[in-house]
């Protein structure tokens, strides 16, 4: 059979629509749509396909969303690869009802109700640009020194640390830690106030859960951190009280009055890198949420996820710091300085408060990898984590403003961001009329996942998302824009005036 050139067929004329089947990702609906047009003839054996960009536009997805589910049919015997003329539609075809058309088989039905606040977990589409958030970028990790330092820990310490009996964490970690937040934060901590936990959002979790009690209430920044709004909220069942971030942070002036209407518990706060803005908290307001909390007997939350990769001399001071009166309790991340899938955090913790975080951690059995935590030790004794901190603060300045560049030259006036001066994420305003929920939508389509600007307001959002730029080199960020600047393109086109 003689093939079909690509030139000699209208694409068009295929009349192809994405499969809208429930609970498939963007790949194996652009696969069952292929497949149904072979099926029905509208693709016939030996035709060749339009080409990816093209096939891309026609079912308004990205690019990278049609290579996989290429590669798919033609593991399946649907389709043909051919270097340097395209791909085609295999002349011998398999059995339509062999693969079952791609459907997946039906799960038996649940016997129980499901509590109606829980999420499915997204389906991240293969190749796509995940970018909701700034992350460490694992490819820079010095993943050569950690096994080193494991196989060391393993070596010398292997019964001791198998032995898991440390609650508190490896006491190499721990010294670590204190030393290094000592030097970072200008104020002294000893080893005995810092606990290690999976994570900070596993260190927050534990935390709060001895702090506060359901239906207690703890003030939150607004816009805020959404993650940590659900392990307060929905895990914990404490009370959020939003209070407004401008410019300069967290806003104080109107603190008194709502800790006059309310039996505030907690306050938690992100002041050195404010999530998602980026905005660090200005001194004189530091200083008087630290009093308020003194005078009120009011535990703060201080959340320093990001504050450790910090792009200017100048550095906004902690809240730990300024803490007189043992009301701030600080929550840091080794993740985001290493790698996100090694789950590593850190508590600062008062004296009298370490006996019962201890305690809950203990009960829950979530004692870590010691083996693990004494190498991250051992990098942090030898200085190898402090150099790695160093050329990734580099990298990670190099790749944000890529992005800030980027945004201004391809897509002023619609979206404005400037460099944040510390983290790992821009915090980007769409300017109207351009609706920033449908934007992100289109976006996610195309292949760049991005949380819509609901996900960081209580209330009516404001035309605002956060877009990290750490995880993605120079290549990827332009991708990203590219698919930005297509979805901007298309929500503008639907919603100008006919």
């Amino acid at each position: 059979m003689t093939s079909i050139s690509s030139c000699d067929m209208r694409a068009n004329d295929l009349n192809l629509e994405l499969d809208d089947t429930p609970g498939l990702t963007l790949v194996h609906r652009v696969a069952r749509t292929l497949r149904k047009a072979i099926h029905e003839g509208r693709l016939q054996p030996g035709m060749a396909l339009p080409g990816s960009r093209i096939l891309a536009t026609m079912l308004g997805v990205h690019r990278q969303t049609i290579v996989p589910a290429f590669q798919e049919l033609e593991a399946e015997g649907w389709l043909v690869a051919k270097a340097c003329h395209g791909t085609f539609v295999a002349t011998d075809l398999p059995s339509f009802d062999a693969v079952g058309q791609g459907i997946p088989e039906a799960e038996p039905s649940l016997g129980f109700q499901l509590p109606s606040y829980l999420k499915p977990l997204s389906t991240l589409e293969e190749g796509a640009l995940r970018l909701a958030d700034g992350v460490a970028d694992p490819r820079l990790a010095p993943s050569e020194g950690l096994a080193l330092a494991y196989q060391r820990a393993l070596r010398r310490h292997g019964p001791d640390l198998l032995g898991g009996k440390d609650v508190l964490g490896s006491l190499l970690l721990r010294q670590a830690i204190a030393t290094w937040t000592s030097l970072r934060l200008c104020t002294p901590v000893s080893p005995e106030r810092v606990l290690v936990t999976r994570g900070s959002r596993g260190g927050l979790n534990l935390l709060a859960s001895c702090l506060f009690r359901p239906g207690d209430a703890v003030l939150v920044e607004n816009p805020g951190n959404g993650a940590a709004w659900e392990i307060l909220q929905r895990d914990l069942g404490l009370r959020l009280v939003p209070v407004p971030v401008d410019a300069e942070g967290l806003c104080v002036d109107g603190l008194e009055d709502i800790l006059d209407r309310e039996a505030v518990k907690g306050i938690y706060v992100t002041p050195r890198c404010q999530f998602p803005t980026g905005v660090p908290l200005s001194e004189a307001r530091a200083a008087r949420l630290v009093e308020l909390a003194g005078a009120r007997r009011i535990a703060i939350i201080e959340d320093d996820y990001d504050a450790a990769i910090h792009y200017t001399a100048q550095r906004p001071s902690s809240l730990l710091a300024r803490d007189r009166t043992g009301q701030v309790v600080h929550l840091g991340s080794l993740s985001r300085l290493l790698a996100p899938g090694l789950r590593l955090g850190y508590l600062i913790l008062p004296e009298q408060v370490m006996p019962f975080v201890a305690r809950k951690k203990a009960s829950r059995g979530d004692l870590g990898d010691p083996a693990f935590e004494w190498a991250v030790g051992d990098l942090f004794r030898d200085g190898d984590l402090g150099n790695h901190v160093r050329r990734v603060r580099r990298t990670y300045m190099e790749r944000r403003d890529h992005l800030v560049r980027a945004l201004a030259s391809r897509l002023d006036p619609w979206l404005e961001a400037a460099a944040p001066p510390a983290g790992m994420g821009l915090w980007i305003r769409v300017r109207q009329p351009l609706d920033a929920e449908e934007l992100v939508a289109r976006a996610r389509a195309m292949g760049l996942l991005l949380d819509p600007p609901s996900r960081y307001f209580f209330g009516a959002p404001e035309p605002a998302f956060r877009m990290g730029f750490s995880q993605a080199d120079a290549e990827e960020l332009d991708r990203a824009v590219d698919i930005l600047a297509a979805a901007v393109k298309a929500t503008a086109s639907r919603q100008a005036p006919r």
